[in-house]
């Protein structure tokens, strides 16, 4: 049976800017990178309990899509944050009865979440 998720990643034609733009933006922190040829391919970091990966596109056949949801202390300045990183399509705050929540699209067409609970 399942007891824990081992990781979530997201496609990338550029592994290496994609990493860029999640530790510039949301001070994600990535471990070393698997290099192939002098090109990265795959970066992970742990957040929270799990872990949180861009592999590239040359190794899934998957076009960008999304499906992660961050939890964050701030959304207010989170959003800043991905905004001036390169963030597009980026939604107003969504007030609900227990969080507060906001979805947007990283530089490489990725749908991402940004809950804070309130």
């Amino acid at each position: 049976m399942v007891k824990d998720i081992a990781f979530s990643s997201f496609p990338a034609k550029n592994v290496s800017a994609l990493r860029k733009f999640y530790t510039d933006a949301l001070g994600i922190r990535f471990g070393e990178p698997f290099m192939q040829d002098g090109v990265e391919k795959y970066a992970e970091a742990q957040v929270g309990n799990g872990w949180f990966a861009v592999l590239t596109t040359d190794w899934v056949d998957v076009a960008p899509s999304g499906g992660i949801a961050f939890e964050v202390d701030d959304i207010d300045a989170s959003l800043d944050a991905v905004r001036k990183a390169g963030a597009r399509d980026i939604e107003d705050v969504h007030p609900l009865p227990t969080c507060r929540i906001s979805s947007f699209r990283d530089p490489e067409g990725n749908e991402v979440t940004l809950h804070q609970a309130t």
